[in-house]
């Protein structure tokens, strides 16, 4: 079943995931709230331009956010579908549906629809949260089973190898006269980002957990969804990946 109103996720426990309580957060939209979004339309675009993408094709937008991209994929004449784990990005969606444009609350690890889309993007590392390879694996299994056969996957990652290099981190970030304190730090399969703060004299601590997946890794898993891998991106530029100097991993699949 999909849902507008009550969300999926796969949590029996008292707890909370990270990603249930940092996404639904205002302060998860404030502390990135200066992501370039004139270089994301540019790189949407290229991405269009790339695959001839024809006009009215069903594009499934996986962990939308407050649906930006979809959005802007909608305007320029495509069938958008968007969905997110956060409940407050899908409220402030809904007021933007039409009959082209649809958003959804879902957990990315359950499937969504068969055999329905010609195109399924998730992008700007919006892949790796889950604690368990085995439910990684699940979100791209439910990506590819919405294709059509025929259709496009694209998945942007960061270049894990640029990352692991970088090694930890400690610095701040001032936003709207929030000071976030963020400690990176690698462990063997993970980046975990602990995000520290003050505001109106309450502190606040919330973490991001990604996966360290490599670029073997991925054509690994593509091998096993029987997913071709046309090309490999480093940059929204859409040039060649280099390993040692690109800053993103992004792939491009067809479904066989």
């Amino acid at each position: 079943m999909i849902s507008k109103v009550k969300p999926m996720v796969a949590n029996t426990g008292d707890k909370k995931d990270w990603f249930e309580t940092w996404f639904d957060s205002p302060y998860y939209h404030i502390l990135y709230k200066e992501r370039d979004e004139t270089e994301a339309e540019i790189f949407l675009d290229k991405l269009i331009s790339h695959i001839k993408l024809s006009q009215g094709s069903k594009i499934l937008d996986v962990a939308c956010g407050k649906g930006r991209h979809s959005l802007y994929l909608n305007k320029k004449g495509f069938d958008v579908t968007g969905y997110d784990l956060s409940e407050q990005s899908i409220k402030h969606n809904l007021k933007m549906e039409n009959d082209t444009l649809h958003f959804y609350l879902h957990d990315m690890r359950e499937l969504f629809r068969t055999n329905y889309f010609d195109l399924v993007l998730n992008l700007f590392s919006s892949f790796g949260y889950f604690d368990k390879a085995h439910d990684n694996f699940r979100c791209l299994q439910s990506h590819v089973a919405a294709l059509k056969q025929g259709g496009l996957f694209i998945i942007d990652y960061f270049n894990t190898r640029k990352i692991i290099d970088a090694g930890d981190m400690t610095y701040e970030k001032i936003v709207d006269d929030i000071s976030f304190h963020i400690e990176k730090k690698l462990t063997d399969e993970r980046v975990i980002k602990e995000i520290k703060f003050t505001d109106n004299n309450i502190n606040y601590t919330y973490e991001e957990h990604v996966a360290l997946v490599g670029q073997a890794e991925f054509e690994s898993y593509f091998k096993r969804l029987d997913l071709k891998l046309i090309s490999t991106f480093g940059n929204y530029n859409l040039d060649k990946y280099d390993p040692s100097e690109s800053d993103r991993m992004i792939f491009l699949t067809k479904k066989n």
